[in-house]
């Protein structure tokens, strides 16, 4: 009985152990290799970068508060930015960089005063003209 039980158990630990490696091969991918060349590796990180852009110009305030004020999420607008086509990505990304550095209207025009108003200032000071009652002029 004992010898009967000896070889009942070799069979079944063998017919697991061919099972467990049959079970292992199948996961396992098959490796593929082959030669990349330095340009595709540079036009894919550039993409990733452009990419990576775009979603930092969506993670700006004023941005935010325009998408919610056209009704669109957040998570939303990125989701599409992720299933943008590469030449997509790279027309969107061209046209952050083609957009002012203030960023809207009421910037330009904030600093527009300002500059008139330190150029009145200066020339009310050097006693070119008499725009401001506070400034004494020096002569």
């Amino acid at each position: 009985m004992f010898v009967t039980m000896k070889k009942f158990f070799n069979k079944v630990c063998i017919s697991m152990m061919i099972l467990i490696m049959f079970c292992l091969n199948i996961q396992m991918p098959v490796a593929q290799a082959a030669i990349v060349s330095t340009d595709q590796i540079i036009q894919q990180q550039s993409h990733s970068m452009e990419r990576e852009k775009i979603i930092a110009f969506l993670d700006r305030a004023e941005v935010q508060q325009q998408l919610q004020s056209h009704g669109v999420a957040l998570q939303d607008a990125k989701d599409r930015v992720a299933n943008l086509s590469d030449a997509e990505v790279q027309m969107l990304s061209g046209k952050i960089d083609q957009l002012p550095a203030g960023a809207s209207a009421a910037g330009a025009l904030i600093g527009a005063a300002v500059f008139i108003f330190l150029v009145l200032l200066i020339t009310d000071v050097l006693g070119v003209t008499d725009v401001f009652s506070f400034v004494h002029p020096v002569r």
